[in-house]
C-alpha cells in the first residue's frame, strides 16, 4: 500500500471545487476554535489544531504553527471527524513531511484481525502522548465516505481459493464416486457479514456492512452546503468488533443513494483515527488564541 501525503482529495465528497479550500481555512481560523489537549507548545514552538463549526461531528480542521508569542500559521487542512472509542496497539507510525504535523498509524484490533492505517489529524499531539509501537490505547475510529451503495449482492459464488478447497473436500467425501468436476460452486451468503477490506492506498478501506443510528445534516459556509449523512458501523470479528462513525456526503452516494437504518451496504472511505481526548467529557471549546 502506498502512503499518499495529500489531502486535497478529500475535500472532493466535501466541497463543489478545490478553489473553496482558502476559504475553508479563513472560516475555521476566523470563526473556529480549540481546546487545550489540541494545544502542544515545544520550546518556544506552539503547535495546535483548529476546528470549525464549534458543535458537530464533522468540522473543518486546520493544524497552525508558529513562535509561543508570535503568530501562528496554518500548515494544513483537513475534514475533522468524531468516532468511537476503540483499543488497539500501535504497531507503526508514518510522520507527513519534515514537520510532522499529522501523519498514519499502523494499529493493531484486539480482534487480531490485520493491523489498520488510519490517519491522525492530530498526530503532532498524538505521538507525544505515546504512539511508541506495543503501547495500546483508546482511539476514536471514524470514516469519510468516497463512495457509498446500497449493497447489491446477497450472496457470494466461490470457485477457488482455500474457502472452496475445503468446500470441495468436505462435498467430496459426502458425495463418494464423484469426481473433482462434479464439486458445486460454494454459494457463501452475505447477509449480515461484515467485511473489511484494504486498497492500494494507506488509511484507505473498502468495506460491507450493516449501518445504523443514521441521522443527516448540513455542512459548509451559507450558500454552499452539502447534505451530510452520518451513521454508524460495526467491523471485525463478532467477539471484539470496530466501532465507526462514517460520514457520507450526499454527493458521493451512488445513483441517488439515501442510506437508511438497517440497510447493507458497499463503501469505501477514508479511515482517520486519534488518541481520545482527556477532556472529553468537555464539550466546550475554547474561543480562538492569539
Amino acid at each position: 500500500m502506498e502512503h499518499f501525503e495529500q489531502l486535497t482529495d478529500k475535500w472532493y465528497p466535501l466541497l463543489a471545487s478545490s478553489a473553496m479550500i482558502p476559504g475553508v481555512i479563513g472560516t475555521t481560523l476566523s470563526q473556529g476554535g480549540t481546546r487545550p489537549v489540541w494545544n502542544v507548545e515545544l520550546g518556544d514552538t506552539q503547535t495546535m489544531l483548529m476546528a470549525w463549526p464549534e458543535h458537530s461531528l464533522l468540522r473543518s480542521g486546520v493544524v497552525v504553527k508558529g513562535p509561543c508569542d508570535g503568530k501562528l500559521e496554518p500548515v494544513t487542512v483537513m475534514p475533522f471527524l468524531e468516532g468511537f472509542p476503540n483499543l488497539l496497539t500501535v504497531v507503526d507510525v508514518h510522520p507527513w513531511g519534515k514537520g510532522g504535523e499529522v501523519g498514519e498509524v499502523l494499529a493493531q484490533p484486539e480482534d487480531g484481525g490485520e493491523p489498520l492505517w488510519f490517519f491522525d489529524p492530530l498526530f503532532f499531539r498524538d505521538a507525544r502522548v505515546d504512539l511508541t509501537p506495543g503501547v495500546t490505547q483508546t482511539f476514536y475510529l471514524a470514516g469519510l465516505c468516497l463512495g457509498i451503495r446500497r449493497a447489491l449482492l446477497d450472496e457470494m459464488t466461490v470457485t477457488e481459493g482455500p474457502m472452496y478447497e475445503a468446500h470441495a473436500a468436505q462435498w467430496l467425501e459426502a458425495n463418494p464416486g464423484k469426481t473433482r468436476l462434479d464439486v458445486p460452486p460454494l454459494k457463501v451468503p452475505l447477509n449480515g457479514v461484515r467485511v473489511l477490506g484494504p486498497t492500494d492506498r494507506c488509511s484507505q478501506y473498502q468495506a460491507r456492512a450493516s449501518i445504523y443510528d443514521v441521522d443527516s445534516f448540513d455542512f459548509g459556509p451559507e450558500g454552499a452546503q452539502e447534505k451530510v449523512y452520518r451513521f454508524g458501523v460495526t467491523l471485525g470479528q463478532t467477539e471484539k468488533p470496530l466501532h465507526f462513525i462514517l460520514y457520507a456526503p450526499q454527493r458521493i452516494c451512488i445513483n441517488g443513494y439515501e442510506p437508511r437504518e438497517g440497510h447493507e451496504v458497499d463503501v469505501i472511505f477514508w479511515m482517520q483515527g486519534r488518541v481520545v481526548d482527556v477532556d472529553d467529557e468537555a464539550p466546550e471549546m475554547e474561543d480562538e488564541p492569539h
